[in-house]
């Protein structure tokens, strides 16, 4: 109780004291009160005069009729969203006029240039003064029309206003007209050509029958919507994916699509009136996907169609029509359940319109569901014909939208007869076959090469008989020993059959030294890489420190390794014990908690890595780009080198840049670099959009990844560049925007968070050196064209063949490094390190990256820029050595 002496005494006071301060305390909070009260009043009368006086101002306002610019100008941004939907009117345009062949030519995605060139019927030169203003049509004359309507256009909106949003010109000619004759346009009206002429009237001209329609500068006057439309391949991709989806509708019809100044079109197909859709398909989608297409016709008029009568249907067919309550026919081309694609082709047309139907989409998605396998999807082409009175075309202004009757019940109709006929093929496998030559008994294959070596073993003999009995008989031409080849391209040695896990752990090739002679470009701080991709940072001291006591990379010396995770100094230092080798009393230190033991590997293994097919076919390439790029390194093949790699015999490894083999009786030098780059860019551009991937255990956060990169003398960085954090900031949003790109070409996943999930396996059981991933990461982001394909898909590929080559930078500094300890550490330890780590490389060089040098295409270059080297020949080594 002795605390309680400790606090102030109690005052006491009297009674009329403590009234007194009461009746004092209880006036200020009444007035404190009064004056917030009239505060809150004044506010509130302030808000309400405002208010009033707003209201008071808006009612004056009064309604009046926008002008006509103001009211062109909405509409055609209705009309015309994106470039896409200008050139879907002018094809209809085109179709409308019964064109056989369409030409449009492209730039810049079409916001730059969009032409498009028919032999239709052409423009009167009467109507030419009109042709662009709003609300003039051939092709309807009062509402009523619009049910029994059989074209395309019907408003009279489309080059109106594709005339408010861009220059126009128009170059036609009719059948009977003498000439050509040239207008442009502007605001829906006739402009002059140029600021110096004053007559806006149309121009005689050269020209062909047919109407050539040039869109420049689309969008010139509406910013917001041009800066919206930035991305030019992304239009561009949906110009080629609306060109071939008119193409296979309208299959008698030429369709070319080209970019300006490309003499190669990247949609070409030939038309005729023998050509079907089936054709036109398999011409613009693969050959793979026509043979897996199914053909389904729908008549609720006729229960058992034929399917191969009449392969293409036309509009005029639904006239007279005498169908029950559902009265519609399909004709649909379906892709069987041996057949999918990572991405969904859906493709309606509705009495040739083409229309979006999630309805029916969704549906029929569903039905596939069943039979394909997870994130899979399938290919369909569907045409439905209604009569024009069950239908209302006058939905959206891009008509990309319809209303059927009955829609619910044709939808649930198509389902089920889709599903009847998918449910048919899922119970068969179509699988290629090798035709054999007539006579090829397979079977007794084996007999008669016995029986043929047995012959020639018997009439060996008797030669050798008849030669001792005949002194004067001629004798075989006797083979020197120096010029015997006793190596054979063919020939494989038993450890190119063993496992790779196995043949890694029998020599253990992942074992590391305790004395830290390792040399590794980044440690994480946390002590996993695994870490820093959920966002850890990493220790700016230690990345790319050629001095530092960091773990070597064993992605190189170990073929099935992924993303091995890296161990930080202390952890490394924590433990150690010691275990004997091979044939020697030599003894290597490897720590018992680091990833290269044993079972931390399988474990890592199981987990990260992805076997990949043992074979591989090729998938076909549609891109024109991807065409050229691989037609060019294919046209530059040196012949001699063609055949030099194919029957070249590895014999070893000089140092990690390069490899001594051995053709016929000459021994050449070759450049694992520069030869492997080379490699691995053709390799990727054949295997483009077909990549397996190569997944990681735990995502890597990108941009710590290019905080990594950027800290590396090798990213060429610089103060005057700007922080490195904002520098990796944006192009950790470059990459992300791109991601869509480069997981769907390229496997590159990139999930939302800005992390790296998974990259591409360009070479079966190959994983690249992942001490090259920030750099990759970096040069990914700055040194790709993302503008133009052609030069973003080449830009991708050469960073993907730069990140997987056999790298030899950082392998020669270990063994620099090596060998320097050499003077202070156990010679015998230290050369059986480097022994051990060497041989599991050479490993790879030899069963991995050597057969693939098959399929190189080698390039003219290769003879006279060192990549191939002639050393010596068998001739010349006899002569020092006289022996094999």
């Amino acid at each position: 109780m002795d605390f309680l002496k400790s606090l102030p005494p109690l005052q006491t006071t009297d009674s009329n004291s403590t009234t007194a301060a009461v009746n004092t305390t209880t006036t200020t909070a009444t007035n404190t009160a009064t004056t917030t009260a009239t505060n809150t009043a004044t506010t509130t009368t302030t808000t309400t005069t405002t208010n009033l006086n707003n209201l008071i101002n808006e009612s004056k306002k009064k309604i009046h009729r926008l002008t006509q610019e103001v009211v062109n100008k909405i509409s055609a941004g209705e009309v015309i969203q994106r470039p896409s939907n200008a050139l879907k009117e002018l094809l209809e345009n085109c179709l409308d006029a019964k064109s056989t062949t369409i030409t449009v030519t492209v730039k810049d995605g079409g916001m730059k240039f969009l032409q498009i060139q028919d032999n239709g019927s052409g423009i009167r030169l009467e109507d030419m003064g009109i042709v662009c203003e709003r609300f003039t049509t051939s092709k309807l004359t009062k509402f009523e029309d619009l049910r029994s309507i059989q074209s395309f256009g019907f408003r009279g909106e489309a080059l109106s206003s594709i005339s408010h949003v861009s220059h126009l010109k128009i170059l036609t000619k009719t059948a009977d007209s003498p000439c050509a004759y040239r207008a442009c346009y502007l605001n829906g009206k006739l402009t002059p050509p140029s600021p110096n002429e004053q007559s806006s009237d149309p121009k005689p001209c050269a020209g062909v029958n047919g109407t050539q329609i040039t869109v420049e500068d689309l969008f010139f006057n509406t910013p917001s919507r041009k800066n919206v439309l930035k991305n030019t391949v992304d239009e561009h991709s949906r110009i080629v994916l609306l060109m071939k989806k008119y193409a296979i509708n309208n299959p008698t019809v030429s369709f070319i699509l080209k970019k300006q100044g490309d003499p190669t079109p990247e949609v070409h197909t030939s038309g005729g009136q023998n050509s079907l859709e089936k054709d036109v398909i398999g011409s613009l989608y693969g050959t793979d996907l026509s043979k897996e297409l199914k053909i389904i016709t729908i008549d609720p008029n006729n229960p058992n169609p034929n399917n191969d009568d009449d392969d293409n249907i036309s509009g005029s067919q639904i006239k007279n029509s005498n169908l029950n309550r559902l009265d519609f026919t399909m004709k649909g081309f379906f892709s069987s359940t041996n057949y999918n694609s990572k991405k969904i082709n859906f493709i309606l047309f509705i009495n040739g319109r083409l229309v979006d139907s999630k309805n029916l989409k969704t549906g029929l998605e569903q039905v596939y569901s069943k039979y394909l396998p997870k994130g899979t999807h399938p290919f369909m082409f569907i045409r439905l014909l209604v009569p024009p009175k069950n239908i209302d075309v006058n939905i959206h202004p891009t008509k990309s939208e319809v209303k059927i009757l009955h829609e619910e019940q044709i939808i649930e109709f198509i389902q089920q007869k889709v599903d009847q006929e998918l449910s048919i093929s899922s119970n068969s496998k179509t699988f290629s076959t090798q035709i054999l030559l007539p006579g090829f008994d397979q079977d007794n294959v084996s007999s008669s090469q016995k029986k043929q070596k047995n012959s020639q073993s018997s009439s060996t003999q008797t030669k050798s008989t008849n030669n001792n009995n005949n002194p004067t008989s001629r004798k075989e031409p006797i083979e020197y020993a120096k010029d015997k080849i006793r190596s054979d391209s063919k020939s494989q040695t038993l450890d190119a059959f063993l496992n790779p896990m196995d043949y890694n752990n029998n020599n253990d090739s992942s074992i590391d030294d305790n004395d830290g002679s390792g040399i590794g470009r980044y440690d994480d701080v946390d002590g996993s890489a695994g870490a820093a991709g959920a966002g850890g940072k990493f220790n700016d001291n230690l990345i790319f420190n050629d001095n530092s006591e960091n773990e070597a990379p064993r992605d190189i010396d170990n073929p099935l390794s992924s993303v091995t995770p890296i161990k930080s100094k202390e952890q490394r230092q924590q433990q150690s014990t010691t275990t004997t080798t091979t044939t020697t009393t030599t003894t290597a230190t490897t720590k018992s908690n680091s990833p290269a033991s044993k079972n931390d590997i399988k474990k890592l293994q199981e987990h990260t890595f992805i076997t990949p097919r043992k074979t591989r076919k090729y998938k076909q390439v549609e891109l024109t780009s991807i065409k050229t790029l691989i037609s060019e390194f294919q046209s530059n093949v040196h012949d001699g080198l063609k055949e030099f790699f194919n029957d070249c015999v590895f014999v070893g490894c000089l140092d990690h840049s390069y490899a001594l083999v051995q053709f016929g009786k000459k021994l050449y030098l070759i450049n694992l670099e520069n030869i492997t780059k080379e490699l691995f860019y053709q390799l990727s551009l054949l295997r483009f959009s077909d990549f397996d991937s190569i997944k990681f255990s735990q995502s890597l956060s990108i941009y710590s990844l290019l905080l990594v990169s950027l800290d590396s003398p090798l990213s060429g960085w610089m103060e005057s560049d700007g922080p490195k954090d904002k520098i990796a900031d944006y192009l950790t949003k470059l990459l992300i925007s791109k991601k869509e790109l480069l997981n769907e070409y390229f496997s590159i996943e990139i999930n939302e968070d800005g992390e790296l999930v998974g990259i591409p396996q360009v070479l079966d059981h190959y994983v690249p050196c992942t001490d090259n991933l920030p750099i990759f990461l970096l040069k990914l982001a700055t040194e790709v064209e993302w503008e133009f394909e052609k030069e973003c898909f080449a830009g991708i590929v050469k960073e993907i063949s730069s990140f997987f080559k056999i790298e030899p930078s950082f392998l020669k500094l270990r063994d620099t490094q090596v060998n320097n300890q050499q003077q202070t550490n156990s010679t015998t330890t230290t050369n059986n390190i480097n022994f051990i780590k060497k041989d599991g490389k050479e490993w790879i060089i030899q069963h991995l990256i050597f057969p693939a040098f098959r399929k190189l295409s080698p390039p003219k270059k290769f003879a006279n820029d060192g990549s191939v080297i002639q050393i010596t020949t068998l001739d010349n080594l006899y002569k020092v050595f006289e022996r094999c």
